[in-house]
């Protein structure tokens, strides 16, 4: 999560100048936390340490090289506390040991900060190729693993031989850090978990759910009006020939759809919904309101369908001469025999989380793209992956990492819990409750995915800024 994303869950592939696709808000990349120039100059060094493969057969001898980062800028000296930011689906950035609420941290305590890239994403790499076979390595039980690993050897050394540790993550990381100091709580004091969606779910309905909702509270009735119409219109227009090619023009397609293939007219709701996704999840407060005037005016087509064309161009930036390639083949082989980080994570959904942004059934404006189901996402596990990664693998699967790592009901202490209410994967996440007496939940009004991670920023809301600050007084706290 160190958006996100925003921080960002979802950006759009080029496979061709000309031609775009996009994939589905289920893996976020965390950029830097925007400017840092202005907040640090100072050297983040990157370094590699030697990893088990396996950490859970001794017979398995085999090695990779995993990567992270360090900064020494504050340090107090030895036995000062160690801050570890927790990589996730993402290629870890030096940004995060610059700026940001774990970089104001470790200067409020004098700590050493440390960022680690979680195993098969950036350069961390067990193996070259991402076969089927080869991915068997990668879930949070290793990765959580290689965490403990990395404590334990840095505490090795003198300087940190007597100093307290603290995770901070974000998202998927957010898991891990509730995760760890539930699985191996000797190795740390405390951790913050940003915006975790910690109960592993196939039918994610809830997802679109919040998304409706976001608009809706920002923006109004007459903003979800416009955009139920838009997207009606474009299901309607399907009926005809004369329709589709309007829904093909006013959509900036590059080709006329399969409109007898139920997963291309999946792909074609993701295209819709995942953009509205995009916009809530990056939101900050009144980004979604300055869409909803735009869809008021004639600033994204004099239409309702033409409107919902203009803003998806408009929100991905597309250019004047390009189109969106909605082809379902195409699709599948974006995830198939690429040694991506979204092959990886798409891995990871197939076989631990679901995290599938299906339609809702609750008359929300996204109800009426009923393509995007369980099996449109299930698919891709079974042609890019293996086809026994079926519906009854996937359900299982998100069963036993809720069996294992509690759901809703993880047993910790000292664990910052930080939610935002227009974040969509909130709704997988404890956010009316603390976690435990010493493990406090901030739910906050008008904020998104991992929104106390950045830096400070101008549109942020004193309730927001609380939160941030909250959390590093209790960090404070467990540091004394």
């Amino acid at each position: 999560m160190i958006l996100f994303y925003t921080i960002l869950c979802l950006i759009p592939c080029t496979w061709a100048m000309e031609r775009r696709m996009i994939e589905p808000p289920i893996r976020v990349d965390l950029s830097s936390p925007g400017d840092v120039q202005f907040f640090s100059t100072s050297d983040v060094k990157t370094s590699w340490i030697t990893m088990p493969i396996d950490h859970f057969d001794p017979q398995n001898k085999d090695t990779y090289q995993m990567r992270f980062m360090f900064n020494d800028e504050f340090f107090g000296g030895d036995g000062y506390p160690i801050f570890i930011l927790v990589g996730g689906e993402w290629d870890i950035v030096e940004g995060w040991l610059r700026a940001g609420n774990m970089y104001e941290a470790a200067r409020e305590n004098k700590g050493y900060q440390f960022y680690t890239e979680h195993r098969y994403y950036g350069e961390s790499l067990p193996y070259q190729n991402f076969t089927t076979q080869n991915l068997r390595f990668l879930n949070v039980d290793q990765a959580l693993a290689d965490l403990a690993y990395f404590i334990s050897e840095m505490k090795s050394h003198p300087r940190f031989a007597n100093s307290k540790v603290v995770l901070y993550g974000g998202s998927y990381a957010a898991n891990m850090v509730i995760w760890f100091k539930q699985k191996y709580p000797h190795l740390v004091v405390g951790g913050v978990g940003s915006s975790g969606p910690i109960l592993a779910k196939v039918d994610f309905t809830g997802y679109l759910e919040v998304v409706h909702q976001a608009f809706l509270s920002e923006g109004g009735e007459q903003c979800i009006a416009t955009i139920r119409q838009g997207i009606a219109d474009t299901i309607a227009a399907m009926n005809t020939e004369a329709g589709r090619r309007e829904l093909e023009r006013n959509l900036r397609l590059c080709a006329p759809l399969d409109y007898n293939n139920e997963y291309e007219l999946g792909f074609l709701s993701g295209l819709i919904s995942w953009t509205f996704s995009t916009s809530v999840q990056q939101a900050r407060p009144g980004s979604l309101r300055t869409i909803c005037d735009n869809f008021a005016t004639e600033a994204y087509g004099t239409n309702p369908m033409e409107k919902i064309g203009g803003y998806i161009a408009t929100i991905r930036n597309l250019g004047e001469d390009d189109c969106w390639n909605i082809n379902y083949e195409n699709y599948i082989e974006g995830y198939r025999n690429r040694n991506t980080n979204s092959r990886a994570w798409y891995y990871q959904t197939c076989t631990e989380y679901g995290y599938y942004q299906t339609a809702p059934r609750i008359g929300t404006v996204f109800d009426q793209l009923r393509w995007l189901s369980v099996a449109f996402y299930v698919d891709v596990c079974k042609q890019a992956y293996d086809p026994s990664f079926d519906e009854a693998f996937v359900y299982a699967a998100a069963d036993r990492v809720n069996r294992v790592y509690g759901g809703l009901e993880p047993k910790v202490n000292n664990t910052v819990n930080i939610h935002g209410i227009i974040d969509p994967w909130h709704a997988l996440g404890v956010y009316e409750e603390d976690l435990s007496e010493t493990s406090p939940t901030y739910t906050v009004p008008r904020a998104s995915h991992c929104f106390d991670m950045q830096r400070w920023l101008r549109t942020d809301t004193i309730r927001m800024t609380n939160a941030q600050q909250a959390a590093r007084r209790l960090i404070a706290s467990w540091l004394k």
